[in-house]
């Protein structure tokens, strides 16, 4: 498991595509944010903190769909797991290792884009507008954001391991991203839904930007870890007994 998981993770960090939707991930939540306080100086430190958290939700919507076709279905189609599988590598840990891999692509698009995105803001309109303690209101919700927002981008990776083609597994999971976004941004407008929007990552990438409570800090990581293993679950149930060809 060991040796496979470093294998993966040095040809996740190694390819193209990492780098380059890494690149977009990182520079055009950035764009974004500077262009929107040349034409709003009013916004305050925190504001556009938030609004960089929103950019980068956006982006994540557009690009990490695109990254799970290419780091899952391509990995079929360039017969790459199946030459895993033909070395003697169990299922389970092939599927683990490919899983870690696009979490740890995740976490470091994540981790930078939305510290870039926060040190522009701070350096432009300074510390100013906070809604509370820094650590809460900037870092917790940092790093609850981006474990969110990782969780959200679990469900194309479910998704590309149904999907035999890679350009159909990059639409679909464009369509899925989006269309459940705009869904939840709906379903949040109505009292009787919020509940069930809440109890999802991508209910909870909206949710964090107003709520940073400790009860809704648990529901969001709940949320996040009951995803992730959801999404383990129903992948290896796939794998488990897919044909490879």
């Amino acid at each position: 498991m060991n040796t496979l998981l470093k294998w993966e993770l040095k040809q996740t960090f190694t390819s193209k595509s990492f780098k380059i939707i890494g690149a977009c991930m990182v520079a055009l939540p950035a764009i974004f944010l500077l262009l929107t306080l040349r034409f709003a100086p009013e916004y305050t430190g925190y504001q556009a903190f938030i609004e960089g958290l929103n950019n980068y939700n956006g982006f994540v919507i557009f690009l990490m769909g695109v990254f799970a076709g290419i780091h899952v279905t391509g990995a079929f189609e360039g017969r790459k797991i199946q030459a895993a599988v033909m070395a003697g590598n169990s299922r389970f840990n092939i599927l683990m290792s490919k899983f870690l891999s696009f979490m740890a692509a995740a976490v470091v698009y994540g981790i930078t884009s939305i510290f870039v995105s926060t040190l522009i803001a701070i350096s432009m309109q300074g510390m100013t507008g906070l809604d509370g303690n820094i650590l809460r209101v900037i870092f917790a919700r940092a790093l609850v954001f981006i474990i969110v927002e990782i969780a959200y981008s679990a469900a194309c990776f479910l998704s590309s391991m149904f999907i035999k083609h890679q350009g159909g597994a990059i639409g679909f999971n464009l369509i899925l991203m989006l269309m459940s976004n705009v869904i939840a941004q709906i379903l949040l407008c109505f009292e009787w839904s919020y509940p069930i929007v809440r109890a999802t990552p991508v209910g909870q990438s909206m949710i964090l930007m107003n709520d940073i409570s400790n009860s809704n800090i648990a529901i969001a990581l709940t949320s996040s870890v009951v995803t992730f293993a959801a999404v383990i679950a129903l992948s290896y149930a796939k794998f488990r007994n897919q044909e490879l060809k």
